[in-house]
């Protein structure tokens, strides 16, 4: 092996993000023994083993991580095309992408966005995760593609773009003894309520807005999670504050009925995340391209009647 090309310098480049060589499969799109023997030239080329297996993964020599910041400028100077590995065409690709979502994107998203997918993409996989403090880690090093929600702490080194804007509704059961078709305040403050208590997502911002206005609730079920949030709404007499999307997702069986809130909540926005390192790869870049073609602008969510 006498020469190198752009392939072999994104190789090592996505072995050091992964710290895996099965891991850096789907980014290169070689097949595990193919990179190893790609590796084994490298080495032979270099007169450098270059990664050691490490209980942390595989882990860069002190020759290599010298190397690195060489390479990330050969990458540059090369890479003309913003397109690392080849073309991305998603009617022939198997590329697995990992999206960070919270449970009401899983919930209200997912489905929407797996529907569209299916006939331009149909190979492709997709893998869900859970958004948490985490996320921006993830993102940095390649092994979540997209993060969509809401989110105040994905700042510096990270790209964004919003969808939509989103609200809250009150969710009941549609044969609530006391609420039907409409909610007042006095009714709202004297009910028992359902909250969710997770740390870290949009939902701190709606704890934060009712403590503002003094609204205290009755709250005599905490749950980590919206999963299954249907079942126990319509077994109970709870009422629940959530995502206008959401509200309207579970309405449409016509065991929960969606409200107006009686007091003001400001809108917020729904927006998807990525790092600038893999801002100029073929394959994210045609997802965000996809996701933004088919959830942006989506029309303001009204209680179901």
């Amino acid at each position: 092996m006498t020469r190198l090309d752009l392939h072999d310098l994104l190789l090592l480049k996505e072995i050091f993000t992964a710290r895996s060589i099965s891991a850096a499969v789907n980014q290169v799109g070689l097949s595990q023994p193919a990179i190893s023997i790609r590796l084994g030239h490298l080495r032979r080329h270099f007169g450098d083993p270059l990664f050691v297996r490490t209980s942390g993964g595989m882990m860069p020599t002190p020759f290599l991580e010298s190397l690195l910041p060489h390479i990330d400028q050969a990458v540059l100077l090369l890479n003309t095309q913003g397109n690392p590995y080849r073309s991305f065409d998603p009617a022939e690709s198997t590329r697995r992408f990992r999206l960070g979502l919270s449970h009401i994107g899983q919930l209200v998203m997912l489905p929407e966005l797996m529907g569209t997918l299916r006939g331009i993409a149909p190979a492709i996989k997709i893998d869900a995760l859970d958004l948490d403090e985490l996320t921006a880690n993830l993102l940095e090093s390649g092994k979540l593609d997209l993060a969509i929600g809401y989110a105040t702490d994905l700042q510096t080194g990270f790209y964004q773009q919003r969808l939509f804007t989103e609200s809250y509704v009150c969710i009941v059961r549609t044969d609530h003894p006391r609420i039907a078709g409409s909610l007042t305040r006095s009714q709202y403050l004297e009910e028992a309520h359902l909250a969710l208590d997770a740390p870290g997502t949009g939902h701190t911002r709606l704890e934060k807005t009712l403590f503002e206005q003094g609204i205290e609730r009755n709250v005599t079920l905490r749950v980590p999670s919206y999963l299954g949030l249907e079942a126990i709404i319509t077994a109970t007499d709870l009422l629940a504050i959530v995502p206008g999307r959401l509200g309207r997702t579970l309405a449409r069986q016509g065991k929960v009925q969606a409200l107006n809130l009686p007091f003001e909540i400001a809108p917020y926005e729904i927006r998807q995340y990525w790092h600038e390192r893999y801002h100029q790869d073929a394959g994210n870049s045609w997802l965000r391209r996809h996701i933004f073609e088919h959830l942006s602008n989506l029309p303001e969510t009204f209680p179901h009647v």
